[in-house]
C-alpha cells in the first residue's frame, strides 16, 4: 500500500503489528515501524510518529545500538496524556539501565512504568513490561520476581499476543528456571516453545530458544546433544547480537566439553565480537566464564585466572545463580591448583553460600511457580466465565439493539407509508398536480386568513378542443398534453402560488396577493407560451396549442369558496363563447 495513502488508523495498525513482531521478527517490525514514521511524518500525526519512534527505539536496544534520547518522547507522552507511551518510555529507559548495570536508574525508572501499568488495561505494551521487568528480576537475583513477571507476561500473550509471544515467555521462564538448577522444569518449557516454533514457522525465535534449550542440555551433561542444537544457528539472520554472543558462547562451551578446542576457540572469538559489538555485559561475562575453560583445557592455569577473574568482575553487574556458581567454583579449583589455598578457600566458601542460596531459591521457585500457576489458573476460570456473562449479555444487547433497529425501520417505514399515502390522496396520478379535492380544502383557509388588502385571484383554465386531441392522436398523446401543460404551468408559478388538475382538461390556478389584472397578465404569459410548446409523442407532434380561462378576485368577487369559484366559471363560460383562445375576468356585478 503506498505511504501516501494511509491514514491515522492505518498508521495505528503498523505500529501495533511492528510491536507485534518486536519478539518474533524483528526485521519485519523495522519494516513497519519505517512505514509508520514516514506516513506519520507525512499525515503529521504526532502520536503515531511518536509510537513509530519508540518502536525504532526498541529495535536499537535489541540491536545493542547506543542508547537514544527519550525525553522528548517521554514529554510528549506525558503532555498528551498517554499513559501506554509513557509508561514503555520508562520501560525502555530501564532496560537501557539495567543492561549498562545501572540497577537503581533502572529501578526508577521500572518504579514509574509499573505505576502508569496499574491505571490501564492489559495489552501488548504491558506484555513488554513484564518481559523487561523479569530480566531485570533475574539480573539483580531477584528469583522471585523474576519468574512472576514472566508468568504476567504469559498471561497477556496467551490473550492479546500471538504464538511469538507465547513463544518469547515460554522461553523467558524457562531460562529463569535454569539459571535456579531447576534444568527439570525448564527443559519441558523449550520443548514446548519449540513445538509452538515448529507449527507456527516462527523461525526467527528459533535461535534464542534452541540456545536456551543447549544451554539446559550442558548442565544435564549432553555437550554432543547441545552442540547439535545449536549448529544449524551459526549463519542464521538473528538481529539480537546479545542473542547470537549467547549461542556462540554455548556452542564454544559445548566443544571445549567435547575436546574440540580448536574450533571453541574460533566460536569463542565470535561469541567475545557480538558481545563487545552489543554492550552486552552478561554476555561478555559468559564469554569471560568459557574461555577460562578452554585455557583450563590447554593447561594454561595462569591464564585461565586471569579469564575468570576478569568474569567475576563483572558480578557485580549481574547476579545470575547459575554463572556465579560456575565462575566461584572456577576460581576455587584455578587458585587450589596454583597452590593458593587460601584464595582458594575464600572462593569455595562463596561457592557453597551462593550454592546454598540457589537451592533455596530454585525450591522456592519451584513452589512459587506451582502456587502462581494455579492463582492464574483461579484467575483465569473466572475471567473466562466473567467473559462468558459479558459475552452473553453482549448478545442479548445486539438482539435488542437488532429488534430496536426493525422496529425503528418499521415505524419509519409505516409512517413513509402514510406520508405516501397522503400525498397519493393529495395529488392527480397523472400530472403530479394537488387534484381538485385538495385544492378546495386549501383554498377553503387560504381565504379565511386572507387579508382584505391582499387579493387572492383564482384562475380556472380548460384546454381548448381537448376531445378533439384524443380523437385525432389517441388518449395516450392526450396524457402527454396533460402531462407537458402542468410542467409549463408550475414553472411559471412563485412558490406562494398553487396549481391543481380541476378534472379532465381543466385546471385551476390559485394566486396569493394578486388581483384580476395581475392574474390576466399571467394567463397570457402562460398562454403564449403554451402556444410555442412543441408535443412530442412518436409518431405524433403538436403546437400551437390554446386554452380558455376564467378569473375571479378575492374579495371582489366572491366572500367564499363556492361563490368565488362559480364567479370564475362563469368567466370560463364567456370566454368559451368569446370564441376561445383567450381570459375572461368575472364582471364585478355578478
Amino acid at each position: 500500500m503506498p505511504i501516501s495513502s494511509l491514514d491515522k488508523a492505518d498508521i495505528d495498525r503498523l505500529n501495533q503489528q511492528a510491536l507485534s513482531c518486536l519478539v518474533g521478527n524483528r526485521r519485519q517490525a523495522r519494516r513497519l515501524a519505517q512505514m509508520a514514521l514516514a506516513a506519520a511524518q507525512r499525515q503529521q500525526y504526532a502520536r503515531g510518529g511518536a509510537y513509530a519512534e519508540l518502536n525504532h527505539c526498541w529495535l536499537a536496544y535489541y540491536a545493542g545500538e547506543a542508547e537514544p534520547s527519550c525525553e522528548r518522547l517521554g514529554a510528549y507522552f506525558q503532555h498528551s496524556g498517554d499513559l501506554e507511551g509513557g509508561m514503555e518510555v520508562a520501560a525502555l529507559q530501564g532496560a537501557y539501565a539495567s543492561r549498562r548495570g545501572d540497577f537503581a536508574d533502572a529501578e526508577q525508572h521500572f518504579l514509574q512504568a509499573r505505576s502508569q501499568a496499574a491505571q490501564i488495561p492489559d495489552s501488548l505494551h504491558k506484555f513488554m513490561l513484564y518481559a523487561r521487568l523479569g530480566v531485570d528480576a533475574l539480573n539483580r537475583g531477584d528469583t522471585q520476581d523474576g519468574p512472576r513477571n514472566f508468568l504476567l507476561a504469559l498471561d497477556i500473550a496467551e490473550r492479546f499476543g500471538s504464538p511469538a509471544h507465547r513463544v518469547n515467555s515460554l522461553s523467558n521462564l524457562a531460562s529463569s528456571q535454569h539459571d535456579l538448577g531447576n534444568d527439570e522444569d525448564a527443559i519441558p518449557l523449550l520443548v514446548e516453545a519449540l513445538e509452538i516454533i515448529g507449527t507456527q514457522k516462527l523461525k526467527y525465535q528459533q535461535t534464542i530458544v534452541s540456545a536456551n534449550l543447549a544451554m539446559c542440555l550442558l548442565a544435564t551433561g549432553k555437550p554432543a546433544e547441545a552442540l547439535a542444537l545449536v549448529e544449524p544457528f551459526y549463519e542464521w539472520p538473528e538481529e539480537d547480537l546479545a542473542v547470537r554472543a549467547f549461542l556462540f558462547c554455548i556452542a564454544a562451551h559445548a566443544a571445549i566439553l567435547l575436546r574440540q578446542p580448536d574450533s571453541a576457540l574460533q566460536l569463542l572469538l565470535r561469541a567475545e565480537e557480538y558481545a563487545r559489538r552489543g554492550q552486552d555485559l552478561e554476555e561478555q561475562m559468559h564469554a569471560w566464564l568459557v574461555r577460562g575453560k578452554l585455557d583450563l583445557h590447554a593447561g594454561q592455569t595462569a591464564q585461565a585466572l586471569a579469564s575468570l577473574t576478569q568474569a567475576h568482575s563483572l558480578l557485580s553487574w549481574t547476579r545470575n545463580p547459575f554463572h556465579q556458581q560456575q565462575i566461584l567454583r572456577g576460581l576455587s579449583d584455578i587458585n587450589a591448583q596454583l597452590g593458593e589455598w587460601q584464595a582458594a578457600y575464600g572462593f569455595l566458601q562463596q561457592y557453597q553460600a551462593a550454592y546454598e542460596a540457589s537451592s533455596k531459591s530454585a525450591r522456592a521457585s519451584r513452589s512459587l511457580m506451582r502456587n502462581l500457576e494455579k492463582e492464574m489458573h483461579s484467575l483465569k476460570a473466572e475471567r473466562d466465565k466473567a467473559l462468558e456473562l459479558q459475552a452473553a449479555r453482549e448478545s442479548e444487547n445486539v438482539k435488542l439493539e437488532h429488534l430496536n433497529r426493525e422496529l425503528a425501520h418499521q415505524i419509519l417505514h409505516v409512517n413513509s407509508l402514510q406520508d405516501s399515502l397522503k400525498e397519493q390522496a393529495m395529488r392527480d396520478h397523472l400530472t403530479g398536480l394537488y387534484n381538485r379535492r385538495h385544492f378546495e380544502t386549501c383554498l377553503n383557509a387560504i381565504l379565511h386568513e386572507a387579508d382584505a388588502d391582499a387579493p387572492v385571484a383564482i384562475a380556472i383554465i380548460d384546454l381548448d378542443f381537448f376531445k378533439r386531441v384524443n380523437d385525432t392522436y389517441g388518449h395516450n398523446f392526450g396524457d402527454e398534453v396533460l402531462i407537458q401543460f402542468a410542467r409549463l404551468v408550475e414553472g411559471q408559478l412563485r412558490g406562494t402560488d398553487m396549481v391543481c388538475r380541476y378534472g379532465g382538461e381543466e385546471f385551476c390556478l390559485l394566486l396569493r396577493e394578486a388581483d384580476s389584472l395581475i392574474a390576466a397578465h399571467k394567463i397570457d404569459d402562460i398562454a403564449a407560451r403554451y402556444r410555442q410548446l412543441l408535443i412530442q409523442q412518436a409518431p405524433h407532434s403538436l403546437t400551437g396549442c390554446t386554452f380558455s380561462a376564467g378569473i375571479a378576485e378575492y374579495p371582489r368577487h366572491g366572500a367564499g369558496r363556492h361563490e368565488l369559484l362559480m364567479r370564475a366559471d362563469s368567466a370560463l363560460y364567456a370566454a368559451k363563447q368569446a370564441g376561445r383562445d383567450r381570459a375572461c375576468i368575472a364582471d364585478a356585478t355578478g
